[in-house]
Order: structure tokens, then C-alpha cells, then sequence
């Protein structure tokens, strides 16, 4: 048991029978009477995420997730497949289970697998990804007197984003996989 007060960004709890992933948490201390906690919390299930004050004694159920390292195997007609590398199990998920993250996954990486009591909860990515770049027009050369030349490129992935005019066909970048944006060049 945590006390809203002690719940901190990234906390996973129970409430209502759902699990709730903390995203932003504030507190706020009033003139004479108790700290009030506001929490933005997401479900973790349905994806919903709501908002809620709270005092800041309130008793709140705190959930550990299970977490086992998988490597991404493949992709076949909206199931991916995963392998476990503790147990080397095949544990193959929906394309609605794996989300947006599947725009980041490319044969032979290594992912966290969350789970709650044996339910699939989440896959969590690396924070930067490193892809390669299969589409990309090409630079046109003076076209650089602002230095904020952008252009659009697609990655192995399908994945589409903006990147700086000298990246080409078949460089390969690192991607940052919270914002979705272009980071580097991968070296």
C-alpha cells in the first residue's frame, strides 16, 4: 500500500479494479489544510486516461508488473510473434495488443514484455530505435540557405517522419521511440 503522496510518475496501481499507470503527478499544499495530490492517470487495459485529485494520505494499492525480455521473431497478417528469452516460448500478440509500437520493431530485437498475473499488459521499447532508411528523395544540392531543409523519408518499418536534408536512401538513424522523431544519424 503507497499513499497517494508516495505514488510517483511511472507508479502502476490498482483502483476500481483496473490498473493505472501514473503519467504526471503534482502535489499541492494548502493554507491550513491538507496536501492535495493531482494524478493523470492512464488505463493500462483500454488505454483511457483520466484525471484525478486526491487527498494525500488516501491509501492506494500498489501493482508490480512482471517484466521478461522477448526478441521481436515476425510478423504474419497482424500477428506478431515473440520469443521469451527466459523460457523460449513463442508468445504471439495482436496487432491491437502491440499498438504503436510495432512501428519501432524490426526482426531480432529485444523488447520488456509486461504482464499482470499472467495478462498481457504492455511492451515497452527501447528509448531509441535504429532503422533504415528505404525511401528518401533526394537532396537537392543549394538548397541549404536556411539550414532547416526537411524532408519526408519512409524506414524498413513503414514507419514515415521528417528528417534534415543530408540524410539519404539507405542511411540508417536513430529514432527516439517516446516522440517519434528523428534523432541522429546512426554511426
Amino acid at each position: 500500500m503507497k499513499t497517494a503522496f508516495e505514488a510517483r510518475t511511472g507508479s502502476v496501481l490498482r483502483m476500481w479494479n483496473d490498473l493505472l499507470l501514473v503519467i504526471k503527478h503534482e502535489f499541492h499544499r494548502g493554507g491550513r489544510g491538507s496536501t492535495t495530490v493531482n494524478m493523470r492517470l492512464k488505463n493500462l487495459v483500454s488505454g483511457a486516461t483520466m484525471d484525478r485529485s486526491m487527498d494525500s494520505e488516501e491509501k492506494l494499492d500498489d501493482v508490480v508488473l512482471d517484466r521478461s525480455k522477448a526478441e521481436y521473431l515476425y510478423e504474419n497478417i497482424g500477428t506478431y510473434a515473440f520469443m521469451l528469452q527466459d523460457t523460449y516460448e513463442t508468445l504471439e500478440l495482436s496487432a491491437e495488443n502491440v499498438g504503436d509500437a510495432s512501428k519501432y520493431l524490426k526482426e531480432g530485437q529485444i523488447v520488456d514484455i509486461q504482464q499482470f498475473e499472467g495478462k498481457f499488459i504492455g511492451i515497452l521499447l527501447p528509448a531509441r530505435v535504429t532503422l533504415q532508411i528505404v525511401e528518401a528523395e533526394p537532396s537537392v544540392k543549394g538548397n541549404t540557405a536556411d539550414g532547416k531543409i526537411d524532408k519526408v523519408v519512409k524506414l524498413e518499418t513503414g514507419l514515415e517522419l521528417r528528417v534534415p536534408g543530408f540524410v539519404g536512401q539507405d542511411d540508417s538513424i536513430v529514432v527516439s521511440t517516446e516522440t517519434g522523431e528523428y534523432v541522429e544519424r546512426a554511426k
